[in-house]
């Protein structure tokens, strides 16, 4: 990308930024005013996506209001796909059902069953009874698959065709095909309703208008099972660079289609929660839980951080008279030396959950992660370790024992956090349980003991040395 094409898109995305501001300034103007008919003439001239970003800089309670002003169904149900959950949730449970109902059955069918999962019972109930028949039998077909799996966001929209029908009659398929989310690829089906082959849309409208299109399809289609899960099936897109993949079930049939927008949807909201669970909490905690109920939820975890904190407490008393009491200097650098280990080893894990949770690390990688993870450790610690230890030194006195203390700690803490960092997560994926919910909670807890057992031993040794 030439440094023109750089300054261009950076000039686009201001002008953009810019854009934006505006028209939030103008619709808060209006809005005030009580202003409706030129309201409703700004919102419709708005994509789905900036309406969104628009409207979340609004009270929930203006946000519904101006929602309601979108007169086009479709691109009402596309801005509602765009808004965070909270917005959904206050816009479904707060606006009449009967004006809800054409907007929800606007979305895709997976789209529809993700937002209609998320509300109560009582009224998934309501809305269900609402929409026609066609749409609740795509919503309970889909609500039956894992939220986590192929199935769970996949879309039942898809474009197939039986193997005998021809190029000609395929084009004309297409013209008459209502909305899809995406229609890319033509799915090639036998007799059986099984997946036998796919085309591209080039390669049909190149094609001889004679031919059958199971002489034109490509016979090696990658695809997935409903229980896939949604990180392999990511990793599967990422990799071979598709638009979408094929969904099929036990039996080989055709069942859905992924698109690459749900496999982004999927990763972000992987990442969303490997943080959340990293933190001690998840995304639904965070959008309605009560004080009383976040309490509850973080209580526990932040008890092992004191519990370890505690622990740590009780290896610097008891190396109090032997050690400190000689050195106390060392005192100086117990934060600084916690604090390294804490965080190089929250880095290594960082990297590692994320790894294993979109597919990139496998256990079988263990060993020359391992060995990555030592060399990395080494350097760090010997480059930091150097620098510390000659602060020590310069500090107090030219104080070399301390030197030698707080250097080589360092070297030992960063060579051993990114180590257990390794250990820890991988473990925790070979025994089946969350990566990331073990690691956040444990991790920092067990770092900041080792790395103040290691800073006391260390010491010891090295002072019985020198007598």
């Amino acid at each position: 990308m030439t440094q023109m094409t750089i300054d261009r898109n950076k000039s686009l995305l201001q002008d953009k930024t810019q854009l934006h501001s505006q028209y939030l300034e103008t619709i808060r103007r209006l809005y005030r005013k009580g202003s409706f008919t030129a309201l409703e003439k700004i919102i419709s001239r708005l994509f789905p996506s900036d309406l969104a970003h628009i409207l979340e800089h609004f009270p929930r309670e203006d946000v519904l209001k101006l929602f309601l002003l979108i007169r086009v169904p479709r691109v009402a149900a596309n801005t509602l796909k765009q808004l965070n959950d909270g917005l959904q949730s206050y816009i479904l449970q707060e606006a009449e059902i009967g004006k809800i109902i054409p907007i929800i059955e606007e979305l895709a069918p997976d789209d529809r069953a993700d937002i209609i999962s998320q509300l109560s019972p009582e009224l998934a109930r309501q809305f269900m009874g609402g929409m026609d028949e066609e749409s609740i039998k795509e919503v309970e077909d889909l609500l039956q698959y894992a939220p986590d799996t192929a199935g769970g966001i996949m879309t039942s929209q898809f474009f197939a065709l039986p193997a005998d029908t021809t190029v000609n009659e395929a084009i004309e398929a297409v013209r008459k095909l209502p909305y899809y989310e995406m229609v890319f690829y033509l799915y090639v089906l036998d007799e059986d309703q099984h997946l036998v082959g796919v085309s591209s849309l080039r390669q049909l409208l190149l094609a001889d208008p004679q031919k059958k299109i199971g002489q034109i399809m490509s016979s090696q289609v990658i695809l997935v099972r409903t229980d896939t899960s949604q990180t392999e099936v990511s990793e599967l897109v990422r990799r071979h660079r598709l638009l979408g993949i094929p969904v099929v079930d036990d039996m080989g049939v055709l069942v859905g289609l992924v698109t690459v927008d749900d496999v982004i949807d999927a990763i972000e909201q992987d990442m969303a929660d490997d943080m959340l669970n990293m933190a001690g909490t998840n995304n639904t905690a965070v959008l309605s839980n009560s004080f009383i109920e976040s309490f509850k939820a973080r209580m526990p975890w932040l008890f092992i951080a004191v519990i370890g904190g505690l622990i740590a407490s009780g290896v610097i008393d008891y190396y109090v008279d032997s050690v400190l009491a000689k050195e106390m200097a060392m005192s100086a650098f117990l934060p600084i030396i916690m604090n390294m280990t804490g965080n190089v080893g929250m880095v290594a894990a960082t990297v590692t959950v994320r790894g294993l949770t979109t597919g990139t690390i496998k256990l079988a990688q263990f060993t020359p992660l391992l060995l990555r993870e030592l060399g990395t450790g080494l350097l760090l610690g010997g480059f930091y370790g150097t620098i510390c230890g000659l602060v020590a030194w310069l500090m107090f006195d030219h104080n070399v024992l301390l030197g030698q203390i707080v250097g080589l700690t360092i070297l030992v803490n960063m060579i051993m956090a990114p180590i257990i960092a390794l250990i820890v997560p991988m473990l925790s994926k070979k025994l089946d349980a969350d990566p990331a919910g073990v690691t956040g909670r444990s991790l920092t807890t067990l770092l900041d003991i080792l790395g103040v057992i290691n800073y006391f031993v260390i010491a010891t040794i090295l002072i019985n040395r020198h007598g």
